[in-house]
């Protein structure tokens, strides 16, 4: 009866660690300091497709669009660069975010950056407070947008109180009980 609780003791107090340890952070990501922590994560399904997981870090307790932070966009279905490319200007403007003419200069970096994306790849963003937003497929760094403007509204698509994605939003922040979701 002692090794029973004794093994039922251990294995309380070790699950937690082995699934702290699944949110790892990007392997290039890695050595970032201070210490970047996951803070939330979302699967995005439209019209019933898993379409990709999304995790969002930071070293801060609480993400504000000036924390440095970093989004991990696993995809579950293949899609071109440029509808990535369409689909964030079209974000952008739906949320009133920028000038036209950022959103152009914006639109030709991504497109310069941005890979096609097929299930299985992994586009990370990592934005540093009040500099450059960094962006790796997989583990390779595909370029850099010096903007300080540009991580915020970036950011933004998934973090604004008027995204697309409320339940997303609510989840990647950490607001949303994962026992509460729907379906």
């Amino acid at each position: 009866m002692n090794r029973k609780l004794n093994l039922l003791f251990l294995s309380s107090t070790l699950l937690p660690c082995l699934l702290l340890h699944a949110a790892d952070l990007p392997a290039p990501l890695l050595e970032v300091k201070p210490e970047m922590k996951p803070l939330g994560s979302a699967t995005l399904h439209w019209l019933g497709m898993h379409i990709y997981d999304i995790t969002l870090y930071s070293h801060e307790a609480a993400y504000t669009s000036n924390s440095t932070a970093i989004l991990s966009i696993r995809y579950n279905v293949s899609i071109k660069h440029r509808r990535l490319v369409d689909t964030t200007l079209k974000e952008w403007q739906k949320l009133g975010i920028g000038e036209k003419a950022k959103h152009e200069k914006w639109s030709k970096l991504l497109e310069s950056l941005w890979p096609d994306v097929k299930p299985g790849n992994s586009l990370i963003a990592f934005k540093r407070q009040d500099g450059p937003t960094q962006f790796y497929f997989g583990e390779k760094l595909l370029g850099e947008i010096e903007d300080s403007e540009f991580g915020p509204a970036f950011f933004a698509i998934w973090l604004d109180d008027r995204c697309s994605h409320p339940e997303v939003r609510d989840e990647l922040l950490g607001e949303k009980k994962t026992e509460e979701k729907g379906s």
